[in-house]
């Protein structure tokens, strides 16, 4: 008896949420709906997301790396530097509209694998190093101009 009755304690929370006693958010009813599903999995179709996934985050990866590159490139005239900076960030003339920039670089890749979910992180961070670098030159350019003035 006294083993039933802390069985029933012990998994008194999971029968209240799937009762719906307590608000369940987005991810919690998900994952219910998962387990509750008396259809077959279809492991193919979950695999095949995957590796969509995975070939979005290398071809993001590939992206990156090239403004990367040429972001290194010191021939560049500081207006092509410019055009690179706003096209990464997706700042367009007034009246264009191509759909919302996107706000993190794992954005539709959540679940790939940690390791390219880090290479990807830390390339994304040379390319915000290398931007806050340019936005500093050009405040201590500024800067030096102002003052001979």
């Amino acid at each position: 008896i006294l083993s039933t009755v802390a069985g029933v304690h012990k998994y008194k929370w999971l029968k209240q949420n799937v009762q719906g006693l307590y608000p369940q958010s987005a991810l919690l009813n998900t994952i219910v709906e998962f387990a509750l599903k008396e259809e077959p999995v279809d492991v193919e179709k979950m695999r095949k997301c995957l590796l969509k996934q995975l070939e979005r985050a290398e071809v993001r990866l590939e992206g990156i790396d090239t403004i990367l590159k040429l972001s290194a490139k010191n021939f560049l005239l500081p207006s092509v530097q410019y055009a690179v900076f706003c096209g990464w960030q997706r700042l367009i003339p007034e009246g264009a509209n191509i759909g919302e920039p996107l706000t993190d670089c794992l954005k539709d890749v959540d679940l790939i694998p940690p390791f390219n979910r880090m290479l990807l992180e830390v390339t994304f961070g040379k390319l915000y190093a290398w931007a806050i670098q340019n936005v500093r030159n050009i405040l201590l350019d500024a800067n030096a101009k102002f003052k001979e003035l």
